[in-house]
């Protein structure tokens, strides 16, 4: 990704040219400053009470066409459209975002949450995840309703305020608009932002991005071996901590094997007529038939491995005995497994337990949220999205793929039946590999209005 020239891939820059660029750059610094972070029980309201109050002055033009509910510190906006016979566009964000690591401060050049901005950046916490989507979700709408549009659809913005926890915002915004009886023709949340080398798929020489059809489930599965403690001079039966690392060496040795998912084999069928590395050229001339040889492949590729592969990272280990002459008593540790769509908590249980056979340890299930649905690239508003990305991002292939965090979209799934996850601002890869919940978070001005311009154009093309 390192090698792309992210600005030679935009173009029509002109469009819109009575659109306010400089004055949604500093609304969204407006929008960073109000630092909406959620502690849990401990959350302060007052930043999300400003950034709220923010909205309602900045979009008169929706709020004068739209119904503005505040559940609690989640936001729900519906814009009705003059039929109200179709179904609605759903547009999502989050408006909190993560705290700075403690120790980092020193590391930014600007307060991450003074939202400054200079001739060439919007900074701060946010920037990229994900106010710069809330915002300009924002923006396209005003814009089109400021000119004299009324949408046909009615266009409903759902912002959630726990995404980086719990996601209990979006959970509760879902479920009101199901008891409402409201459904989407399609859902665009976020996603990727960046765009990659296709050399990663075997397509040396393309420039890929992706809309995701999908996400990852997670698990975190709690291991427990007993021990009763004692002198090690006799250990025998082995120590907790012997059983518990003889347990994980099972997992890791039995791992299932790579796999293809759907839309994994739609993706390298896309890119079938581009890809030139051997073997893969040969093999995706028919991916089905060669489905297990592509993902042994694509399994030994960092960058393709967690597309094919269910992960298991052992993250904690805890009850370690204080002294070296002493045996431990009860000892675990704490597996984060991330799923493939397609695969459930009872299918790794299974494979688990029977990797744990006669090891004496057990094994729990402490989180767990599914895996997305899998949906298709012939979805309502698949097209519109790939078309609006490929129009200011030319020669740029759109491949489907899937998000390999979460993100709310997935508590949305019983009231739309397409749900989309990408976000149409493409960063540099400086600003996308340092941003994104790490130090110096900022986005361009010229990146946040051409994303504001597929935003604008996808809203033209699906609810005018």
């Amino acid at each position: 990704m390192s090698g792309i020239n992210v600005y030679a891939h935009y173009t029509s820059e002109e469009d819109y040219p009575d659109f306010d660029y400089t004055g949604a750059c500093e609304r969204l610094a407006r929008a960073i400053s109000c630092k909406t972070i959620d502690h849990g029980e401990k959350t302060e309201d007052i930043p999300f009470e400003r950034l709220h109050a923010l909205v309602c002055s900045s979009f008169p033009h929706i709020m004068a066409a739209s119904t503005f509910e505040e559940v609690r510190r989640n936001l729900l906006i519906t814009c009705l459209g003059t039929d109200p016979s179709l179904p609605c566009a759903l547009f999502l964000a989050h408006q909190d975002v993560v705290p700075v690591v403690p120790g980092t401060e020193k590391d930014w050049l600007h307060d991450a949450f003074a939202g400054d901005l200079d001739e060439t950046f919007i900074w701060g916490r946010g920037a990229l995840d994900i106010k710069d989507m809330l915002m300009g979700e924002l923006e396209a709408l005003e814009y089109l309703l400021a000119r004299g549009d009324r949408p046909r659809r009615t266009v409903v913005l759902a912002f959630g305020a726990d995404e980086e926890t719990a996601s209990a915002g979006a959970t509760k915004l879902a479920a009101i608009l199901e008891e409402r009886g409201v459904r989407a023709e399609w859902l665009l949340d976020e996603g990727t932002t960046t765009m990659f080398d296709g050399a990663l798929w075997g397509a040396p020489g393309r420039v890929l991005t992706d809309v995701c059809i999908s996400q990852k489930g997670y698990l975190d599965l709690r291991l427990d071996a007993h021990g009763e403690g004692g002198h090690s001079s006799n250990p025998f039966g082995g120590t907790s901590l012997e059983r518990l690392s003889v347990a994980i060496s099972h997992l890791v040795e039995s791992r299932p094997a790579p796999e293809l998912t759907p839309i994994v084999r739609d993706t390298f069928r896309a890119l079938a007529p581009h890809i030139t590395e051997e073997p893969l050229r040969t093999l995706v001339q028919d991916v089905d038939a060669n489905a297990e040889k592509i993902a042994s492949l694509a399994a030994a590729r960092r960058g393709l491995y967690p597309f094919v592969v269910t992960t298991m990272a052992v993250d904690m280990l805890e009850g370690g005995s204080a002294a070296p002459n002493v045996m431990p008593g009860d000892a675990s540790a704490t597996i984060n497994y991330r799923l493939l769509p397609g695969t459930t908590a009872d299918d790794v249980l299974a494979w688990v337990e029977g990797a744990l056979d006669g090891t004496g340890v057990t094994a729990t299930a402490v989180h767990y949220t599914p895996a997305g649905r899998m949906d298709s690239t012939s979805g309502a508003g698949y097209a519109e999205v790939s078309e609006a990305l490929e129009h200011y991002y030319p020669d740029v292939d759109v491949v489907p793929s899937f998000v390999c965090g979460g993100t709310d979209a997935i508590r949305y799934e019983a009231v739309c039946d397409s749900i989309l996850r990408v976000i149409p601002f493409r960063p540099t890869p400086e600003e996308e590999a340092t941003g994104v919940h790490g130090v110096n978070e900022r986005i361009s001005r010229r990146t946040y209005a051409q994303g504001i311009r597929v935003l604008v154009r996808l809203l033209e093309r699906t609810v005018l």
